[in-house]
């Protein structure tokens, strides 16, 4: 089973917020997340985490961001679980199976999780797109136990030796 496009968009974001609060490098969450992925679906490389991870850090700096780049990132995060488009709420609860489950053909379009980030963050400016509640976080979100296990994973030094 293939890994969903909006599984991996979080994923993403969320290897790009950690590196953001952490003195480790950005390649250490790229491989946290690839290893977690790659568990439940097909492989997923680190370095499909690391490229778009990379260019979603580059736009924050374009932007200037600052001290709301992690937010941003959560709120990206929140809205891809949310939301299967603007204004199109995902259905959390699925008739049959679990709201993780894999795909039968690959989904992942990598240049799209930037542009989907940059797009975000554009409809954010113009109010059109929901920000995450405040104190949500993916290690307690209840609708994806697999993903909030992974994001609660903890990185030390000691993992990129």
């Amino acid at each position: 089973m293939y890994c969903p496009n909006w599984i991996f968009d979080i994923a993403v974001a969320r290897a790009a917020s950690e590196y953001l609060s952490s003195e480790i490098g950005i390649d250490a969450f790229a491989n946290k997340y690839s290893e977690g992925l790659s568990e439940i679906y097909n492989e997923v490389p680190a370095e499909s985490i690391l490229g778009p991870a990379e260019a979603m850090l580059l736009f924050l700096a374009e932007i200037e961001a600052g001290d709301m780049a992690v937010e941003l990132l959560n709120d990206f995060c929140f809205y891809r679980l949310m939301n299967e488009a603007v204004g199109k709420p995902r259905k959390l609860k699925p008739l049959f199976g679990a709201l993780e489950d894999g795909l039968k053909a690959p989904d992942i379009n990598l240049d799209g999780t930037a542009k989907s980030f940059r797009a975000y963050v554009f409809a954010l400016r113009s109010n059109t797109v929901p920000k995450a509640p405040l104190g949500w976080n993916l290690e307690n979100e209840e609708n994806m136990p697999k993903m909030a296990e992974l994001a609660a994973k903890q990185l030390s030094v000691l993992d990129i030796i």
